[in-house]
Formats: structure tokens, C-alpha cells, sequence
């Protein structure tokens, strides 16, 4: 990295995105230790065995997808390091911005290139945050991606060309 750019996203200093799935996964085990408890008082078999299941999937359930959010994270982590990646460089035009409402995609060109971030998933690694969420692509600004099959791994800004001198 030079003077001339600034590091605006990149997936080695970004951890995984784990935090919903783990909040997520905790409300459905207390749910079951909830009903669990209600149904401690009762006699009866099926009902604690359902509530010990309930419990039992919902945290199992939290936890393989903790590990598989964590383990594509380490893939793109990997790309990175072994340079299996694509660099894509140039000014981005024609951003279409997603919406606010935490699910909407956002779209746009380098060159010849579409682009598309998912805002809020989980399910690719990479950049997740669009721009109204302040991720870090602009309109008009001149960046770097480092990508690998359409996941974004880096952002860079660079710099504008220095203005050539007028004629006198």
C-alpha cells in the first residue's frame, strides 16, 4: 500500500458476522428454558423431552451456523493471503444505493464490471455493509477491489490523478 491509497474494508481486520446468529440463537434456547420450566411443575414426559429438544436443537442449530459463518470467513481470509483474488481498479459509476430497511442490495459498475452488495447477509464472506450503512463505496470515487468469485475482500480509495497544468 502506498501513500496514495487508503484501506477502507478488508475482511483480515473485520471479524466474522456472528453476532445475530449467536443473539438469535440464544433467544430460542431461553425460549426453551422458559418452557421448560413451565412445564417442569407437569408430570409429564413428552412435554419436558420437547423442551430439552428444543433446547438442544436451537443451540446446535446456533452453533453450526456460528462455524460455518466463521469458517468462510477464514476461506476469504485465506484468499487474501494466497492471492487467488482478482484486483478490479477504477472509478465506480452508477451506484445504485440499497434501501435502509437492512435487506436491500446495492449495485454498481467499474468499468465494464457490475457489482452487488448484499446488505446485512452472512451467507458469502466479504463486504456486507452498503453505502447507506456506511460501507465504503462512493459514487464517483476512485477504488481498488480485491475480490474472489464476486465476494469483495478489500476496499481501497485511491487518490485522483493530479491535475495536469494548464496550457498558458
Amino acid at each position: 500500500m502506498n501513500a496514495e491509497t487508503k484501506v477502507l474494508y478488508d475482511i483480515r481486520t473485520e471479524p466474522a458476522p456472528v453476532g445475530g446468529t449467536i443473539v438469535s440463537g440464544l433467544g430460542g434456547v431461553l425460549v426453551g428454558v422458559v418452557l421448560l420450566a413451565v412445564v417442569w411443575r407437569h408430570r409429564q414426559r413428552a412435554a419436558r423431552t420437547f423442551a430439552f429438544l428444543w433446547i438442544l436443537g436451537w443451540g446446535a442449530l446456533s452453533a453450526f451456523t456460528v462455524y460455518g459463518i466463521s469458517s468462510r470467513h477464514r476461506d476469504a481470509r485465506g484468499w487474501l493471503e494466497s492471492r487467488s483474488v482478482e484486483v478490479v481498479e477504477g472509478k465506480v459509476d452508477q451506484l445504485s444505493p440499497a434501501t435502509s430497511d437492512q435487506k436491500g442490495i446495492e449495485t454498481f459498475r467499474i468499468g465494464d464490471r457490475l457489482f452487488r452488495i448484499e446488505d446485512g447477509q452472512t451467507k458469502t464472506p466479504g463486504l456486507n455493509r452498503s453505502s447507506v450503512r456506511g460501507g465504503p463505496i462512493r459514487s464517483r470515487a476512485t477504488v481498488r477491489l480485491t475480490v474472489h468469485d464476486g465476494t469483495i475482500l478489500r476496499v481501497e480509495e485511491l487518490a485522483p490523478p493530479p491535475a495536469e497544468p494548464s496550457a498558458p
